[in-house]
């Protein structure tokens, strides 16, 4: 962010007295920072370290920004200015980070003579291209209000989406996570106690055991290396994720999973027409709602498909023709903006649409999580089963030759 110093500096902003320093640094929401106009740098290193966690590390959730708008409107509605409703919201904000950002937006209206969508586009890792888009064609139209509405609306949505997605996924990664660490924990303590006791009898060790026997010297030794190696590779799993040649790959090979692949499309379905109708109501014409979509759509090969019918319907196509042709966006979609073009109100069939497959969306999450429940089990009765024959298979070894001794 543009920390650049300006002739207006912090000290007429928020006089700083050197006693009041640290309780600065345990409450940052006594300080007024602005950024780009505040000069910070003449201050104590320990402020300018605080300020840094707050600025650079402090995360904003989709959740604090939908609770934004929302008071926002509110706000609004109720017949409080625009910039006095946003300096209550600055107050009123927990997230210190978010606060600041509240404060520079409110001064660049009032001062630089920003429109609040100008404002909020500088700060392109909080608000996202459609919600400046959205607020833009808000304050074109003057239903500022409803585009708030809509945005509020919009995150609480993708928010809940995203909670039975985890809520489905945790099951299955909690028994996999505590059979890993159980797994490791036998490996490290308890197969080396063990195996002196096994080594010591002589004779042939079945195959399990010396596998297993096998697998914690491996561990004992070389720990060190298996986690680096795994946290290397995972290291690079994630910024090849994170490129754009591998989240293209990555989003084709989640397509063509044959378990998964018609709840990943269900989902997509949702967020096409959640996202396609907020945009729509709020005024922005279709080609332009159609750039944002494929830009805010996760699934990159769902984009691709939504920027290439963008350009059709630029040539002349209808838009249900132009959704027909896309090969990973479901049927159905086509056939609803078919009704809505008919009737004149696209926006509210695919808010229908949306809303419709959200509860398929939510049942195929429970049935994901019914299904699993069983493989789990199985993989984890695998593990129980090998190890018990490959340390009881020698134990009861010892038992024959006392008893024949």
């Amino acid at each position: 962010m543009n920390r650049e110093k300006s002739s207006l500096s912090h000290r007429a902003l928020e006089p700083l007295d050197q006693k009041d320093l640290m309780s600065y640094v345990r409450d940052p929401k006594k300080r007024t920072v602005i950024y780009g106009v505040t000069d910070r740098l003449d201050d104590p290193w320990y402020v300018r370290v605080n300020d840094f966690f707050i600025d650079e590390l402090t995360r904003i959730s989709p959740k604090e920004k939908s609770r934004f708008f929302h008071s926002l409107k509110l706000l609004v509605l109720s017949g409080v200015q625009f910039i006095k409703s946003m300096r209550m919201l600055g107050e009123r904000t927990d997230n210190v980070h978010f606060a600041r950002i509240i404060n520079t937006i409110t001064y660049d209206m009032e001062h630089n003579g920003l429109s609040f969508s100008e404002s909020i586009q500088k700060y392109p890792k909080v608000f996202e291209a459609s919600e400046v888009k959205m607020i833009y064609s808000g304050e074109l139209t003057g239903k500022i209000e409803e585009s708030l509405d809509s945005l509020a609306a919009q995150l609480q949505k993708n928010i809940e989406l995203k909670m039975q997605i985890k809520s489905a996924l945790m099951y299955p990664m909690t028994v996999i996570v505590a059979l890993f660490l159980a797994g490791m924990a036998v490996m490290l303590f308890i197969v080396p106690k063990l195996m002196s006791l096994f080594t010591s009898l002589g004779g042939n060790l079945p195959l399990s055991t010396k596998i297993l026997i096998g697998m914690s010297n491996v561990i004992t030794s070389f720990w060190w290396l298996i986690l680096t190696v795994i946290a290397f590779l995972v290291f690079m799993f994630i910024n090849w994720k994170n490129s754009p040649e591998g989240s293209v790959k990555w989003d084709e090979f989640i397509l063509s999973l044959p378990v998964i692949k018609s709840l990943v499309r269900n989902i997509q379905t949702v967020r096409i027409s959640q996202n396609f109708a907020a945009l729509m109501a709020s005024g922005i014409p279709i080609n332009k709602a159609l750039i944002v979509l494929s830009q805010i759509i996760p699934n990159k090969i769902v984009g691709q498909d939504i920027a290439a019918l963008e350009l059709k319907v630029r040539k002349g196509a209808t838009l249900h023709e132009a959704f027909a042709e896309a090969e990973n966006i479901d049927p159905v979609v086509s056939e609803i903006i078919e009704v809505g073009e008919k009737s004149g109100h696209i926006s509210d069939v695919l808010k229908q649409l949306g809303d419709q497959y959200e509860l398929e969306v939510d049942a195929q999450l429970k049935n994901l999580s019914t299904i699993l429940e069983p493989v789990i089990m199985v993989v984890v009765a695998v593990g129980v089963v090998f190890l018990l024959f490959a340390v009881m298979t020698p134990i009861f070894q010892m038992n024959e030759l006392f008893t024949q001794s």
